[in-house]
């Protein structure tokens, strides 16, 4: 989801894109039980509770439907499949909802939660390694119906050609993962890339196209973020929400520039990759074109019965601040955990002045394409410019605790 106006922002090409990796790897073969009462001074949290509650109310309406259906079967990655299941989750759910509508006083909350709640940790944090905390959001952009005049980019809905196989298992063997791509001569062959749709037009006047955009760059937020707002000619706004992907590689450019050279490691930042190519135009496409994944989108009314933010990847709202991204291979989704780090601080003309604690309860409940791994935590920061410049200043080490009850 993507912000416009090359807002020093895209989170580092947020959802990960322009990010430099952080350093350290470690596989997630296991995790550790923190007994609440042990946990320390850490359930103070810096958001609101109705931002709370609404969170943890999406988590509970997702998995009470997927838990009523047939898809709870294997439903917990590893390593934390002996500790959380789907039915856990739930019930660690409802304990807390009942915990939070009930006590109001902090002291007694505090309480509450380190009696109530075990804390999990993964091995790598165990090992004093820390998560990278970044951030992401949702652009808003200026769009047409219509291509011409400034309007040239089109963004697309989902191709009718591009399929999608479901999983496979073979007698006991695990499950293999799904293709996605477009049938050829009988055979599945992998979907265009970014440079045969954008660059070289091969779906261009197909009937694909669901709005035009000013800006090829405020185009490849969106495709990071993937969804946003788009502000029409006339005043009236949509949703362009997650449709499909091409299924190839993602690749953060933001990484390339940093490989090549062209800007400090220590520099990087949304701002510092658009003040890049308004230097270097003649190399943004060419750049792009690196990241083969490419996004197809659906129009989506802004108030969608109710919900306030955009759609994650499990297909229901977002909560502003509240919901994260993880690799949902390693940690479990729609669980709730409590996030240590840091969290920008900006002066009346929008610059970073300084760092001040971030500690809240969050909710799993998103992934994307750059969510690998135990050590990568995204937060959605919302929607608009000010999401945007704390989702782009936000490259934090930190820690991360599930809970579950006891």
């Amino acid at each position: 989801m993507r912000k416009k106006l090359f807002f020093a922002v895209i989170l580092f090409f947020s959802f990960l894109s322009c990010i430099v990796p952080f350093p350290k790897k470690s596989l997630c073969s296991e995790v550790f039980l923190l007994p609440g009462k042990e946990a320390g001074d850490l359930l103070s949290d810096d958001s609101s509770r109705i931002s709370l509650q609404r969170a943890v109310e999406n988590s509970l309406a997702y998995l009470e439907k997927k838990i009523s259906s047939a898809d709870s079967a294997n439903d917990s990655p590893e390593p934390f499949r002996d500790h959380v299941s789907m039915e856990k989750t739930r019930r660690s759910l409802v304990l807390f909802r009942e915990i939070l509508l009930k006590i109001s006083d902090e002291k007694e909350f505090t309480r509450k939660i380190r009696e109530s709640f075990l804390f999990l940790e993964t091995t790598g944090q165990r090992q004093g390694k820390a998560i990278l905390l970044t951030g992401y959001f949702e652009p808003i952009i200026e769009g047409s119906l219509e291509p011409g005049g400034e309007y040239q980019f089109p963004i697309y809905r989902r191709p009718d050609d591009l399929v999608e196989t479901a999983p496979t298992r073979i007698s006991s063997e695990p499950a293999k993962g799904r293709r996605i791509g477009r049938m050829e001569k009988g055979q599945i062959v992998p979907y265009y890339s970014r440079k045969e749709i954008d660059s070289q037009g091969i779906l261009r006047g197909k009937g694909y196209e669901i709005a035009w955009l000013k800006d090829s760059w405020e185009r490849f937020v969106l495709h990071v973020q993937g969804s946003g707002q788009i502000r029409l000619p006339d005043g009236k706004m949509f949703r362009a929400g997650f449709a499909a992907s091409n299924g190839r590689s993602y690749r953060s450019i933001g990484r390339y520039l940093v490989d090549q050279g062209l800007i400090p490691a220590q520099e990087l930042s949304l701002k510092r990759v658009r003040e890049f190519f308004l230097k270097h135009p003649e190399r943004m496409e060419e750049i792009f074109n690196l990241n083969q994944r490419y996004i197809f989108f659906r129009s989506l009314p802004l108030d969608n019965q109710g919900r306030e933010g955009p759609l994650g990847a499990l297909g229901f709202s977002l909560t502003d601040g509240r919901s994260i991204a993880t690799d949902h291979s390693v940690f479990p989704p729609f669980a709730l955990a409590y996030l240590i780090s840091w969290q920008p601080v900006f002066d009346e003309t929008g610059r970073v002045v300084g760092r001040k604690p971030l500690r809240r309860f969050v909710l799993n409940q998103d992934t994307g394409a750059a969510m690998k791994g135990p050590e990568r935590v995204d937060l959605f920061c919302g929607s608009g410019e000010k999401a945007g410049m704390i989702a782009g200043e936000m490259r934090e080490e930190g820690k991360i605790y599930f809970l579950r009850a006891h």
